[in-house]
């Protein structure tokens, strides 16, 4: 268990200084708190090794680099498997479906889109019209919604699978 005196002056001495770091790492200007705070809480898990530590600003600052390292990869891999997704959709439906382009076409897919919208939760669709319809960002949402901006890109990632699997069922179903 950390001595909170110590910890508490570890933060205070360091938490400007590392959020300027995490600010000139590129990290995105509403995520800079959420980052530093999540240092900190990492720091204080590890707060036993904090003993072994010369220079505690490099250390949170290396706490501080994971965990943007961690968060860039995981947007990555989830940018990359939508991508897959959304193209073998769209290779498969493109085999069944008339020419693009024709209006019944156009028709037939805004309607297969808002009854598959109509299957979402409330706040799913909720998310999902603030961020397509709107054009809001993950952290406006957020503020909106009354949730964390995580949160909200989790929603909004099973929400378009939930979408995607809604319309190639459809698509799949009319051809048949």
């Amino acid at each position: 268990m950390p001595d909170l005196k110590e910890f508490t002056r570890v933060i205070s001495d360091h938490h400007s200084s590392l959020r300027y770091f995490i600010q000139g790492l590129g990290v995105n200007a509403s995520w800079v708190d959420d980052v530093a705070q999540d240092t900190f809480l990492v720091a204080y898990r590890k707060w036993d090794e904090f003993d072994a530590v010369e220079n505690p600003g490099a250390w949170l600052r290396t706490i501080a680099r994971n965990l943007i390292l961690n968060e860039t990869a995981k947007l990555n891999r989830r940018q990359r498997l939508l991508d897959e997704n959304l193209t073998t959709l769209l290779l498969e439906a493109e085999t069944n479906e008339p020419a693009a382009g024709e209006i019944t076409d156009l028709s037939q897919r805004r309607d297969a889109l808002r009854q598959c919208l109509g299957k979402l939760s409330s706040r799913a669709r909720g998310v999902i019209e603030s961020r397509y319809y709107k054009d809001r960002n993950s952290s406006e949402i957020a503020l909106e919604m009354a949730m964390k901006p995580a949160a909200v890109r989790k929603m909004l990632f099973h929400a378009r699978q939930s979408l995607a699997s809604c319309l190639k069922e459809r698509y799949v179903d009319a051809g048949a």
